[in-house]
């Protein structure tokens, strides 16, 4: 198993026998007969063991919107952050944080301020003993998707940045959208399309770079996607 190399993470086949990850039927013997069990699959299992903090996911758990959108975002910000460790460069890890921010305040306030401490490195640890600390706890950001109420919250941090050269109409829509999304009447991207132009017609640099406006590739997001299980 640790002859793969590189690499981010898994899409495995759902209740394969030898991919599945759970609800994998186990049965007594070859004869026909009822399951006794459910567990995961041969190859499924090795993966979740040999690599526990990487994103794995079976296809089937993908159509889901909400966990395709989780398992994307976390595997490309750990994608990107595998991209800066060789450098062992405190600057790289200073920008990564940075433009995450308002990402890791979505999923989990609490990590987001050890990773902030990490960062600023007031014990003055080595660099590698700073790179492997902030991995760890980078894990833990993402253990689960973020919250209907977290995202709330980064918006209007982000409504904070225009309040002052916004019209009161344009505020009370955006308001209004946000109360729509918390009710679950439209989906997240319905409020941060509404950001992303706020962020191009006021030029706000720091916004510009924040990844949680677009953590992965808007590509891989389908125009039919629903957006159920948004609540999780």
């Amino acid at each position: 198993m640790g002859s793969v190399g590189d690499v981010e993470g898994f899409i495995l086949k759902s209740r394969s026998p030898s991919c599945g990850i759970k609800d994998v039927k186990v049965y007594r013997d070859m004869e026909k007969g009822a399951a006794v069990a459910l567990d995961v699959g041969f190859f499924g299992g090795a993966v979740l063991k040999t690599f526990p903090h990487l994103p794995v996911e079976d296809e089937g758990r993908l159509t889901n919107f909400k966990l395709r959108e989780h398992f994307l975002t976390r595997l490309y910000t750990l994608a990107g952050f595998r991209r800066i460790k060789p450098s062992r460069r405190m600057g790289e890890m200073v920008r990564f944080h940075t433009e995450n921010k308002l990402l890791f305040m979505a999923y989990n306030q609490k990590e987001l301020k050890i990773l902030g401490r990490i960062v600023a490195n007031l014990e003055k640890l080595p660099v590698d003993r700073v790179f492997e600390r902030y991995e760890s706890h980078l894990h833990n950001v993402f253990l689960r998707p973020s919250r209907y109420t977290s995202n709330v919250n980064v918006m209007m941090h982000a409504l904070g940045y225009f309040s002052k050269g916004l019209s009161h109409r344009e505020k009370s829509y955006f308001l209004d959208s946000l109360e729509r999304y918390r009710s679950g009447k439209i989906p997240l991207s319905a409020c941060l399309s509404v950001i992303r132009a706020w962020i191009e017609r006021f030029e706000e640099e720091y916004l510009m770079k924040q990844t949680y406006f677009e953590p992965f590739p808007e590509g891989l997001v389908e125009i039919s996607d629903s957006g159920k299980g948004r609540k999780l």
